[in-house]
């Protein structure tokens, strides 16, 4: 399946800008294992990554790639439409709880997809 990665009205790439981010703090080991795991979403059907726990399901047509490298655990959430895995948010997870502020910025660009 194919990937594409969610812009924002300033045309940013959000998953390519945290991954950036990552590279400028000293962190790019992290950003090439978040690259690798990204790949696996690519290459795997989504119900064998399902049963792995590499992803998750959140609600309807929302998920949550799951990605551990060394103490931090990162999240993307995607959504599915046309074939295509839309890349919405990234973000590093700090709680066992997922942080409302992400899941409803991830759901307001799932949103906006659809409008589309």
């Amino acid at each position: 399946m194919d990937i594409q990665e969610y812009s924002n009205k300033r045309s940013d790439q959000v998953i390519s800008d945290f991954l950036i981010s990552l590279s400028l703090v000293g962190k790019s080991d992290h950003a090439k294992k978040i690259f690798y795991d990204l790949e696996k979403l690519e290459q795997y059907p989504l119900n064998f990554l399902l049963r792995l726990n590499n992803v998750k399901k959140i609600n309807k047509n929302l998920y949550e790639l799951r990605i551990a490298w060394r103490r931090e655990s990162y999240r993307i959430f995607f959504c599915i439409q046309h074939n295509t895995y839309y890349l919405l948010h990234i973000f590093c997870k700090k709680s066992q709880k997922i942080p409302s502020k992400e899941l409803r910025l991830a759901q307001q660009r799932k949103n906006n997809l659809i409008k589309i």
